[in-house]
């Protein structure tokens, strides 16, 4: 499966659910939901069941007027953003994109509903540009330093 989808497969080939107890028909992906015989063999009773359940974390989403993505996520800093794109490369949600902000002046631009605030794009870049909203770099380094202290 395509890494944009972040819908895993288990050993059996089946698709894999975010988590077997509290999310049985959520994908890793939010917005995305599994049911039936793409889950595992199943009875038709079963497959129905699952079915009503994911239509039913769907209906869920869609009740509301407007999507609340996740709180803790990426931000760019545009004035260090040297457009190196180092970022872009270790981001599994496909959430950067480099853009020319004026002529001769690349920036990464995020996409804040793709991303899940995983940090990755924050340790990877080398300007300093990118940050996790509610944590600044200098406070990540001083907890870095009181651990090895």
């Amino acid at each position: 499966m395509p890494a944009i989808s972040k819908c895993h497969l288990n050993a059996d080939r089946f698709f894999l659910e975010a988590h077997v107890k509290l999310r049985p028909v959520d994908f890793a992906t939010e917005g995305v939901f599994l049911a039936g015989m793409a889950h595992s063999p199943k009875t038709i009773a079963e497959s129905i069941t699952q079915g009503m359940a994911a239509a039913g974390r769907a209906a869920a989403i869609l009740s509301h007027p407007q999507y609340e993505a996740e709180a803790t996520i990426a931000a760019v800093n545009e004035d260090l953003c040297d457009g190196c794109a180092v970022c872009i490369n270790v981001c599994e949600y496909k959430a950067l994109e480099v853009i020319e902000k004026t002529p001769g002046k690349k920036v990464v631009r995020l996409n804040e509903a793709l991303c899940k605030g995983c940090g990755g794009c924050v340790a990877a870049c080398p300007s300093g540009a990118m940050e996790q909203k509610g944590f600044k770099n200098e406070q990540i380094l001083a907890e870095i330093d009181a651990a090895l202290v």
